[in-house]
């Protein structure tokens, strides 16, 4: 058996911290490593989930049963269906609450296969030596960035701090003549994206399950191109959720969703956004405005966009 541990001191409340944890489908917004994540069960005291997260850079998916103890802010898991690599995995999340913050623990307890399947799609791995290894600089490495990913949210959610006037949430709309499922397709279909919307260049497809994505977008905006790196999930006919993990230099945040609501005559086409902007980048880029000010001119810049992509699809599916 290995047994590795990790932890970290937060400066937030420790229920925030717990809660964060058992959101699991909100963990490919906040964790750098996880790709998607679903609750396939769940009940006061226990869920059930499957995830997929890159371990050195390749994708490996599971499936795992979690314990929930919230009066003792614990939460242990096992994997039920383990990652290639492993015979069995567990571990426990422990929350400890702090004179100022939370101290988080992280624990993970786990054995390699004897002998490994001949097609478990790991490269660089054939023998259970190198797969120790691999899984061992995995662990770590992921460990170390949910934490800081975990850390840097809460205290960012928990500072009333001055940023709050440089966030702001807005949205653009169009009724389209179209089936949903159409409409859904085209925004699904982000590697097609360079075809149909004038302001996108290219588009590199990091990873597509056919309902998680990550890619690289480049962007025509005023001073030249910018590359966006952006993670989704795509809700059949209904939705399409994502956040921007490597956002525009402006921008510290910017999280939204595509929603499609069926109305008389078609579907009503919802782009909403959340943005947050970095103060210093904008006196970089417009010396000294006003959050009010800078606000306006990103709205206007990103509504622009979405509503040039409802009228692409529009067009597209107008033909």
């Amino acid at each position: 058996m290995h047994l590795m541990e990790h932890h970290i001191e937060i400066d937030a409340d420790v229920e925030a911290a717990y809660k964060l944890c058992l959101e699991v489908e909100r963990w490919p917004q906040i964790f750098p490593p996880c790709k998607a994540a679903k609750v396939l069960e769940q009940d006061a005291r226990s869920q059930l989930i499957e995830l997929t997260a890159l371990a050195n850079g390749q994708p490996m998916t599971w499936r795992s049963r979690r314990e929930l103890f919230p009066e003792a802010r614990v939460i242990t898991f096992r994997q039920v269906k383990p990652s290639p690599l492993l015979s069995w995995m567990e571990g426990v999340w422990h929350f400890f609450p702090l004179r100022k913050g939370t101290l988080v623990v992280l624990e993970h307890r786990f054995d390699i296969k004897e002998q490994l399947d001949a097609n478990h799609g790991i490269q660089g791995v054939s023998t259970p030596q190198q797969a120790l290894e691999f899984m061992t600089r995995s662990v770590d490495t992921n460990s170390q960035r949910e934490l800081s990913a975990i850390k840097e949210y809460l205290e960012r959610e928990a500072t009333p701090s001055p940023a709050t006037a440089w966030r702001r949430q807005f949205e653009e709309q169009l009724v389209i003549a179209a089936r949903p499922e159409a409409i859904f397709e085209l925004l699904k279909r982000a590697d097609e994206w360079p075809r149909l919307l004038p302001h996108c260049h290219s588009v590199e497809m990091v990873y597509d399950d056919g309902h998680n994505q990550e890619f690289i977008m480049t962007v025509s905006v005023q001073a030249g191109l910018e590359r966006i790196r952006t993670v989704r999930h795509c809700n059949p006919s209904t939705c399409v959720s994502y956040f921007q993990s490597e956002p525009p230099p402006l921008l510290r945040i910017h999280t939204g969703e595509w929603l499609l609501e069926p109305v008389p005559g078609g579907v009503r086409v919802i782009s909403r956004h959340l943005v947050e902007l970095k103060p210093d980048k904008v006196k970089q880029f417009w010396g000294d405005l006003r959050p009010e000010e800078a606000l306006d001119r990103v709205e206007k810049a990103i509504n622009a966009n979405s509503r040039g992509t409802m009228q692409a699809i529009q067009k597209r599916l107008a033909v």
